[in-house]
This record gives structure tokens, sequence and C-alpha cells, in this order.
């Protein structure tokens, strides 16, 4: 068992349930059925039928914005009081959790004092837990059984640490008080789903496998922003805000919020960049094209599946594809043909 499969082992540990969140989604009837993947021995093509990336008679091959619902009155004032406060000002941030800030804060230093990393990681006894179970997963356990916070902090290191801080936070931001938890579980579920997608299409674009993780997990962090502040105003109008307007809202307004919120959060400059912007046709020198696009793909391929709002593509002769030179690929096309089964297993 590598990282990546113990980490999804992880999120379904001691979780709201996943897959009932992105129930009203799958009854459209315009998402792919997770089936067994087909074959992979033989080279794909796209004219293979029964296949969720190339669905019957479908020739979109370029990114479709949601279209706009018929908003109410009470939604449109509600639209407006999230794009007052683009500009963050009286707007609480979500914060990491205190234990992951301060290991976070540590882990910026690679010649860290170990001994006060495990003694921050002991203040929180859920993160204290998972450090022991990762260090005792079958990528990381060695002769003995690690029971001590100490050496499961060294087995582990810096960059799986930095990991699992980071999952604990999103997590405990996605689902802090109270309100429609369908919403807090379809944004989290789409979380770990993007994950996913994101850690295997890095294999195509050569893109670090946990920073691609991590992408597919914070991406779209900003709609926690927008779930908090929907709910505020539901408890103080008693307005009802239906489905499709939470959509709507969520896609027009969480990359202003997620720059906010990889501010607060202290993220990386590239990963503060690629948040609050990833929807962008990116131009052919920006830097951090590739990425940009891969986040792109990985969008397409979430709304395909089901784990966002429902769009059907002719996948593999999308834009997107073609730029990251994936088209002709048959291992890109043998990995969509297995995915579904991977996320279902990941989500059973």
């Amino acid at each position: 068992m590598g990282l990546w499969d113990w980490i999804m082992d992880r999120l379904t540990l001691d979780r709201p349930a996943p897959v009932e969140s992105c129930s009203r989604w799958a009854q459209t009837g315009a998402v792919a059925t997770l089936e067994s993947p087909a074959d992979s021995s033989t080279p794909s093509t796209h004219a293979s039928a029964n296949r969720w990336w190339a669905p019957e008679g479908v020739d979109a091959v370029e990114n479709v914005e949601p279209p706009r619902p018929e908003l109410t009155t009470e939604a449109r004032a509600l639209e407006s009081l999230l794009i007052s406060h683009f500009d963050g000002h009286d707007l609480k941030m979500p914060p990491l959790v205190q234990a992951a800030e301060r290991v976070l804060g540590r882990l910026h230093n690679p010649n860290c004092d170990l001994n006060e990393v495990s003694s921050d990681i002991a203040g929180d006894p859920v993160i204290a837990a998972s450090v022991l179970r990762m260090a005792n997963s079958p990528l990381y356990r060695g002769l003995n059984k690690i029971t001590a916070l100490r050496p499961a902090v060294t087995r582990l290191g810096i960059k799986a640490l930095r990991t699992l801080m980071m999952h604990e936070s999103l997590r405990a931001a996605v689902f802090l008080g109270k309100g429609r938890d369908e919403w807090a579980g379809r944004i989290w579920t789409t979380a770990r789903a993007s994950a996913h997608i994101m850690h295997g299409l890095s294999v195509f674009t050569r893109i670090d496998a946990e920073d691609a993780f991590l992408l597919g997990l914070l991406h779209d962090i900003g709609q926690v922003i927008v779930l908090r502040i929907v709910r505020a105003d539901q408890a103080r109008t008693h307005e009802a805000v239906d489905d499709a307007t939470f959509d709507y809202l969520c896609h027009e307004c969480h990359q202003e919020f997620g720059e906010l919120v990889a501010g607060a959060w202290k993220l990386p400059p590239t990963f503060c960049s690629l948040i609050a912007d990833h929807h962008t046709q990116p131009a052919a020198d920006d830097p951090l094209r590739t990425e940009r696009l891969q986040l792109q793909l990985c969008d397409v391929i979430s709304s395909m599946l089901g784990f966002a709002p429902p769009a059907s593509y002719d996948l593999i002769n999308m834009r997107v594809v073609r730029e990251l030179g994936l088209t002709h690929s048959a291992a890109f096309t043998a990995f969509l043909d297995g995915l579904p089964a991977e996320l279902e297993e990941a989500f059973d």
C-alpha cells in the first residue's frame, strides 16, 4: 500500500458518509454509472462503446459554464452579499486546526525540532490518533508497532505530516457549525474525489504527486466560505436556498473566497495563485500552465462522474486534453476506464 492508498483509506474513517451527499446529482441521470473498468490490456480508443468518457451523441469539447438559474429576489440579494465580501472585510476566515497550524509553522523549517512537533500534535487527540495510525500503516510500519508520538513523527517525515495537517484542517472547516449537512457533504466528497483524480493525472503531467493531491483537495476551498455565508443568511432571513442556487453561488464565488482562505492559511504562492484562478484558460507562457490545465481536466472528470454538477463532454477530444498531450495516449484512456471503479472502491 502506497501513501495515496493509505490517504484514501484514512479519509473514509469516522467521516460523514460521502455517497449520499452526491445522490442529487446522481439522480439526474446525467452522470456515469460506476461500473467495473474495461480490460485495459487492449489499447483504448475514444470510439469504444459504453465508456463514460465518450457519451453517445455528445460532441462538446470546451468547458461549459453552468447556467445561471432563475434567481429569486432573495437569492439575488444573497449573491450581492457574497460579492460584497470579496475584499475580505469583516469576513472571518475558517482557521486551521490549532495543533495543525502550529505543526505546519514548524514544518516550514526543514531542521525543525521534532520533539516540539510531537508536543504540538499531542495537544489534539484526533490528530495524534491520525499520526499514530499513519505511522503504523503498511507503508510506514517497521518491525514493531509504534505507540508514542515522537517515533511516529520521525517515521513519517515532513511531507507526510504536512499532507495530514492540511487534510484535517479542511475537514474541520467544511463540517464546522450547523446547517444543511448535505451541502457540506457534497463539498467534502468533491474535494476527496478531486484529490484522487489529480493524483492519478499527475502520472501523465509529471506534477509532483503529493502537490497534485493537495491541489485537488484544496482548489475549491472557497466553497466553505459560501457555505458559511449562506447558512448565516438562512438563519437570519428564514429564506430557503435551493440546491441549484447554492451550486451556482459556489461556482461564481469560490475562486475569490479561495484566494482569501489560501492567504489566511499561508499556503505556498503557487497554491494561492492556482486556487485564485483555475478556470481561466492559461496563457502559453504561464509558468503554472500545466497545473491549471490539470485542474480544469480534473473538474471535467468530476462533473462527468457525478462528483460535481453534471456535464457531458467528448472528453478525449477536449481542448484541455489536447493541450496536455493526452488525446492519443492509450495509457490515459486506460486510466479513464479504471477510474470509476477506483473511486467507487475508495468511497465504499
